[in-house]
């Protein structure tokens, strides 16, 4: 199952987590871009620059802040992650379940795949650093020119193992080298999450870029 949603063509609020480099880039160019987005930066960090636009929230975990700021009401509401963690995947873990190793044959299902210390496992269509300004084309990679065949989150979406459902919420791009989901997605894997209980592969998928966690509940 994959979870998508269209991103807002003119967003009111973003939520960025984490407040360093790829973070504070998003912060500026979301600012530029829509003066009058609400933006929050939220980081662990006990202080952020005052340089970088926005209402800063530092000192703050960043799925805690979610938990208690997220409105099921806003589902238009972007997430932007810029930290060192499966956003998505945590968000279910603040809520409910345990976190348990993905299976290794999941690899088999995966292009570039590489197992986390954590016992998720990252996926990359591509052999190379991506530039920070990539635009995501559909059909092709702007580095190489290659056509793609299938975005990883189709591929990711497809794993099918016994005893375990797969759900992969599609990342989407809202501006060159800026990742989002939304917080209508968010909302729509706990509800899926909560269905059954059972174990599961909880993802998170760009058409290049990927991860992926066990969890049990």
């Amino acid at each position: 199952m994959i979870i998508t949603s269209s991103l807002p063509v003119s967003p009111g609020r973003v939520y960025i987590l984490g407040g360093g480099r790829f973070g504070s880039s998003a912060a500026f160019k979301i600012s530029h871009q829509w003066p009058r987005c609400k933006v929050y930066l939220v980081d662990r960090i006990p202080e952020l620059s005052s340089k970088i636009p926005g209402e800063h929230h530092a000192g703050t975990d960043a799925i805690e802040f979610l938990r208690n700021n997220l409105d099921r009401r806003r589902p238009d509401d972007l997430v932007i992650p810029c930290v060192p963690l499966h956003v998505a995947f945590n968000w279910v873990l603040g809520h409910i379940g345990f976190c348990i190793p993905v299976p290794v044959r999941v690899m088999e299902f995966l292009p570039g795949a590489v197992a986390g210390n954590d016992g998720c496992i990252y996926s990359s269509l591509s052999d190379f650093i991506c530039p920070d300004s990539c635009p995501e084309p559909e059909d092709f990679c702007s580095v190489t020119k290659k056509e793609q065949d299938e975005p990883l989150f189709g591929i990711m979406g497809k794993i099918n193992l016994n005893s375990y459902s797969t759900i992969v919420v599609r990342s989407g791009q809202l501006l060159p080298g800026v990742g989002a989901i939304t917080s209508g997605q968010l909302s729509a894997l706990l509800t899926e999450v909560r269905k059954e209980k059972g174990r599961f592969l909880i993802g998170t998928a760009s058409r290049c870029h990927g991860v992926i966690h066990g969890f049990v509940h």
